[in-house]
């Protein structure tokens, strides 16, 4: 296997925590090491995120406060690289770090003062010299530049991990974190070039039912979706939350995490007992990623489902009756030495970092609706 071993660091939406995978890649093909791990943020940490993610625009105004919170996460995630190489007998040449999204527009067309941005914290540079290692960043801003949504960046190394695994095509990798995405992959010319590769956020993940979790029923979320599944579902409820534009929009299209937290305002949302509130969230989840596969192109012969979301168990029942057979829970589908779903993010990010530093595109057209292939990411190296 041609390549270097690459660190790849994700912390989702969610702002659970930061996972971080050793991926041998040259950007074009893999190794899974089966070197990962997870790592909780500090207390302070994620509490300066979730102050972020509340109110962008003051905290980008914040010169200080920016500063400290951009540290906090870089240290943060050196801790975490410096554990996961404790525990490794790798030696990785980079580190691919996503940072931490407290904003992300992609058309700027809401009139919020941030404008047509998409913002990830975290202190590259301090990144580099604590843990010795170059690092690639900053992966959305070029894509951006270029025209583009700047979202997802998922699809093509998405298509190299379907071929991998030898799936029946069409086939469709749906990533649910704290928003859900999808790749379409109609044949495998789409990891080199693009071409039969569709991707686009389909609408709400866990954001929704995690946020509803800690305001109402204090947890951060709804383990198994156990609460969901004891609930009664409002479907009237739910088909008027998927009445809005976006679901019908074309693709390619993108969210920020915030982009429904006005249904967890709604006045019959809120007069319901949790359980069915959960059960009725957890509805409007698998029925805005189902209806994004029933938008695609051809129906997918197999449907394979990463992220957290996999977990909810009532999420997936609502996708295994809509779908049937062809839905697949990423973690019985081969060798877990081939496919790691709960580290997808992860292995992304040290995929994207390959491609980075050999010039290849990370997004194309039908994936970001840039102009044209986009090669992102900025290289800081230690000093």
């Amino acid at each position: 296997m041609a390549g270097s071993f690459v660190i790849g660091l994700m912390s989702g939406t969610s702002a659970d925590g930061i996972d971080a995978a050793i991926l041998q890649t040259d950007g074009q093909k893999f190794q899974n090491t089966g070197c990962s791990g997870s790592f909780e943020y500090r207390p302070e940490t994620r509490n300066g995120i979730w102050a972020a993610v509340a109110n962008a625009y003051d905290h980008m105004h914040d010169a200080l406060a920016r500063q400290h919170l951009d540290r906090l996460i870089a240290e943060d995630h050196a801790n975490a690289v410096l554990k996961l190489l404790d525990s490794s007998n790798q030696s990785p040449a980079l580190i691919g770090f996503h940072g931490q999204t407290i904003y992300h527009n992609p058309s700027g067309s809401d009139g919020h003062p941030l404008g047509r941005t998409t913002i990830q914290l975290g202190d590259a540079a301090l990144l580099a010299a604590k843990t010795g290692l170059p690092v690639v960043h900053d992966v959305r801003r070029a894509d951006m530049a270029a025209g583009g949504q700047g979202a997802p960046l998922a699809p093509v190394f998405h298509a190299a991990m379907l071929a991998r695994l030898a799936v029946d095509l069409p086939a469709v990798l749906v990533n649910i974190g704290g928003v859900a995405n999808l790749t379409w992959v109609a044949n495998q010319t789409g990891v080199k070039d693009g071409a039969g590769l569709i991707g686009f956020d389909t609408g709400p993940g866990n954001a929704l039912m995690d946020d509803y979790m800690r305001l109402y029923c204090d947890a951060d979320f709804d383990k198994d979706g156990a609460l969901a599944a004891s609930g009664i579902a409002d479907t009237t409820l739910v088909d008027v939350w998927l009445d809005e534009p976006y679901f019908t929009a074309d693709w390619p299209k993108s969210l920020d995490r915030q982009a429904f937290q006005h249904c967890l305002d709604d006045a019959r949302l809120l007069a319901k007992a949790p359980a069915d509130a959960m059960a009725s969230l957890a509805l409007f989840t698998a029925n805005s990623i189902a209806a994004a596969i029933d938008q695609l192109p051809a129906p997918p012969q197999t449907i394979l489902i990463a992220g957290g979301g996999r977990r909810n168990l009532c999420l997936k029942a609502h996708l295994q009756n809509r779908f049937g057979g062809a839905v697949k829970d990423g973690n019985f589908v081969g060798d877990r030495s081939l496919f790691s779903p709960d580290m997808l993010e992860a292995e992304l990010m040290a995929f994207l970092a390959a491609r980075h530093i050999s010039g290849l595109p990370t997004s194309f057209p039908a994936t970001t609706g840039c102009h044209r292939p986009v090669c992102g990411g900025v290289l800081v190296r230690p000093v």
